[in-house]
Parts: C-alpha cells; structure tokens; sequence
C-alpha cells in the first residue's frame, strides 16, 4: 500500500466510509458496541451482523465467529518502510459465493483501499499492491 500502516488502519477502521473502497454492491453499517451488519446485492436475501473486533497495537480487525463462519475473516496492515505498508487478508464469504468472485471482489476492494490511503495520506495512489488473500 502506498502509504504508512497507519493510515491503512485509519482508512480500515473508519466504517461510516466503507463503502468508498469495499465492492460495489457491499455495504456495511455500524450496528451496535462490536457489530457490524452487512448486505451484498449479489450474494444475501437479507443482511447479517457481525462481531468485530479491532486491535489498534498490531493493527488488525476480525469480524465474523466460530458460530458464523460465512462473512467472516481478518485483515492485518503490517508496516514495511515509512510511506509503504501491506495488507494482508484472510476471507470466507457468503456460503455459494464462488471463489473467483469473491477474489475478483477483494482484489477490487484493495485497488481501491490503495487509492483511499493515497488520498488520506497525501499520495498519489500506487496501484503497486503487494497485499495477500
């Protein structure tokens, strides 16, 4: 990512502005202390909460639970040199999603999390991204 660590994890975190890098048609509201409820026009009839839970010290979020292991996953932004850093994500999507749609979805949303941070961190976006899924 084209920018420092923390500035992904700024951009991340911030759920009232999701939906300026995650993938058209998913939306995730603040829903109650540690939940969010999201929907997907392509793969829910109805929306599902989520627990979330965010650790500022290695900057890291996971959402979902054992109990619900659909929509479910973490990402970590880890530190590589000042104004670089990685993000790395682990996924389960919704249950029939299939594979390549859902990586075509993340890789959609992290070009997109690299054209945020750009923006946030007063770069010129660097579609370079060295993220894994």
């Amino acid at each position: 990512m084209p920018a420092d660590a923390e500035v992904v994890f700024d951009v991340v975190t911030d759920v009232e502005h999701l939906s300026g890098w995650l993938p058209p048609g998913v939306e995730v509201d603040l829903y109650g202390p540690g939940l969010v409820r999201l929907w997907s026009r392509h793969a829910l009839d109805e929306p599902c909460e989520r627990q979330v839970r965010i650790d500022w010290e290695d900057l890291k979020v996971e959402w979902g639970s054992d109990e619900a292991p659909t929509h479910a996953g973490s990402l970590r932004v880890l530190r590589m040199a000042p104004g670089r850093s990685v993000v790395a994500v682990d996924l389960a999507g919704p249950a029939g999603l299939s594979t390549p749609l859902l990586d075509s979805w993340l890789a959609h949303a992290l070009d997109a999390l690299a054209a945020a941070v750009g923006v946030a961190g007063g770069r010129h976006p660097d579609h370079g991204l060295t993220a894994t899924a």
